[in-house]
């Protein structure tokens, strides 16, 4: 008998990422499925749902996951949550058909509106399927409404009278929906430029390339063109490809056999395996060397991958890739294949720096402020004196240390008014160099080379990609070089 769980993802459920498990993984380790659906009602949902469908390949491989839009505007509203649960449902079936399955519904993630309407479909007779629910305290308890006094539900269409309009349909609610890239904060024209690209280009299953300084939301660019297009429900995989040593390219992005070289201890799926049928970010695409860049270039053009040790095997895969490089001068310096170029550059979006995007430094500002505010339950708020120090800024690492900035503010400030004493902004005026050589001279190779290498580790915290960004080298030089020196 086929068995098949069907859960809304909540807010529970959107931690995975930092080791925080909610209640769908939880209900999955006590109980065995064969299917698992997961119904989402907003598409920034889908990223949370990629982490748990990457997180089942890997300790669930036998489990099938897919995903089923039940979409409403307003999750707590009845009138729009039934009739799309009713769809989603009436949708599974129509797909699965009725041979020999065995429905089971968690009540756990997802509203408490969302929890009434799967009793009402259940005891309606939409469906037959038994009902769950999940606790820490509690564990994993079945649900049963068989009391003497619960009211009981004649037909489905009565209860669809008595929660909705007979006239809503999915498709008026989609045409409601305000904003599909909230997360894509700013109104400067550069970025409403951008978000009418992702619109254009998240349809279309073409390689796009992100441009921009680094920290000016690439990563946020790809995940909206991949949540947002026909590749929605499959997964997302992001590699940053300056952290990735040359010798183990194949292993990390085709994936390798067991025993097929000293430590393969175990079958391992690589990024292009794990994003079969998705997206495949690239980040720092401009950082792989030129015998990596060949290597990729075939698997582009042949859609195959061959893992260490193992047999060819097609793969499905969307290429978005980002730099913060300049692409088209990598080429004309010979530092990056021309042909793999034009693979993965077929449509272009560029993101402006911050300091070029005027007011949306504040917009941002605020954003950030009061996601600290909600997540220390503590709300906060900047003086005006503060607003005009933080738009003054020019910010050298865009979003992302705006981000950093305001989050310090907050700790420091002790009242709930930031102050501009509360905002430490790092001074990145050049000042001038005073070298002074010792009489008896001073051996590059051996004592200063050593000491900036050292002084880039520390200040990029042991992380060798940045490290080779704050000398000007590329990742792999760095190391060789670094590992030379300790050698020595």
């Amino acid at each position: 008998m086929k068995k098949i769980l069907i859960t809304f993802i909540g807010n529970n459920d959107c931690y995975l990422r930092e080791g925080k498990e909610g209640a769908i993984i939880s209900i999955l380790k006590e109980r065995d499925f064969n299917y698992l659906y997961i119904l989402y009602n907003d598409t920034r949902y889908l990223e949370f749902a990629s982490d748990i469908l990457l997180y089942c390949q890997k300790k669930f491989p036998k489990l099938t996951v897919r995903y089923h839009e039940a979409e409403s505007l307003n999750p707590i509203d009845y009138n729009v949550v039934y009739p799309s649960m009713v769809a989603a449902v009436k949708s599974i079936l129509k797909e699965e058909g009725s041979k020999d399955i065995e429905y089971t519904i968690s009540l756990t993630s997802g509203t408490p509106t969302m929890h009434s309407c799967w009793i009402l479909i259940v005891m309606g007779g939409i469906i037959n399927a038994k009902l769950i629910q999940s606790s820490r305290e509690e564990g994993i308890q079945d649900v049963d409404f068989s009391l003497d006094d619960f009211p009981q539900i004649s037909s489905a269409s009565k209860a669809k009278i008595e929660l909705t309009k007979t006239n809503r349909e999915n498709k008026l609610l989609r045409k409601q929906l305000l904003d599909n890239y909230a997360s894509l904060i700013g109104e400067h024209k550069s970025i409403t430029q951008v978000k009418q690209q992702i619109d254009n280009l998240a349809k279309y299953d073409i390689p796009v390339f992100i441009g921009g300084e680094s920290g000016t939301g690439k990563e946020v660019v790809s995940k909206l063109l991949h949540y947002n297009s026909p590749r929605k429900e499959g997964p997302f995989v992001a590699v940053n490809c300056g952290s990735i040593s040359e010798n183990l390219f194949e292993s990390e992005f085709f994936g390798h056999k067991k025993g097929s070289f000293t430590g393969a201890i175990a079958d391992h799926d690589g990024y292009f395996s794990q994003a079969n049928k998705g997206t495949l970010f690239m980040d720092e695409v401009g950082d792989l060397p030129l015998p990596m860049q060949v290597k990729l270039l075939r698997v582009l053009e042949e859609g195959t991958i061959q893992p260490v040790g193992g047999k060819t095997k097609h793969v499905n895969v969307r290429i978005l890739a980002a730099s913060n490089k300049d692409l088209n001068q990598l080429v004309k310096e010979n530092r990056f294949r021309e042909d793999l170029f034009y693979r993965i550059v077929q449509a272009q979006i560029f993101l402006s720096p911050l300091r070029d995007r005027g007011s949306d430094i504040l917009l941002l500002a605020r954003h950030f402020l009061n996601e600290f505010s909600s997540k220390n339950r503590a709300e906060k708020h900047f003086s005006d004196q503060a607003e005009r120090k933080l738009l003054a800024y020019k910010y050298p690492g865009n979003v992302r240390q705006l981000q950093n900035i305001v989050k310090l503010a907050y700790i420091h400030s002790r009242t709930e008014l930031i102050e501009t004493a509360d905002i430490h902004l790092p001074d990145v005026s050049e000042a001038a160099l005073e070298v002074e050589i010792p009489s008896e001279g001073i051996d590059l190779e051996r004592d200063l080379i050593p000491a900036y290498y050292q002084a880039a580790m520390k200040l990029a915290k042991n992380n060798a990609s940045e490290a080779a960004r704050l000398l000007g080298l590329k990742p792999h030089t760095f190391r060789a070089r670094l590992k030379a020196l300790e050698s020595k």
